[in-house]
């Protein structure tokens, strides 16, 4: 079965909402954040690898 097309620039823009989003929410440190915020972070990463449109 194959899996959807999904735009590179629209994973891309995604990513960079997370990334931003994360840092304004959880402190510009990413060295400071506790292991719970790098665990979010890194799922909401994978959310919007998987599923793009969630983010925006």
């Amino acid at each position: 079965m194959a899996t959807p097309t999904v735009d590179a620039d629209l994973i891309a823009d995604a990513l960079a909402k997370v990334w931003v989003e994360a840092h304004r929410e959880f402190g510009p440190d990413e060295n400071q954040w506790t292991p719970g915020e790098v665990r979010e972070y890194l799922l909401r990463l994978d959310a919007a690898r998987n599923d793009p449109q969630v983010v925006a």
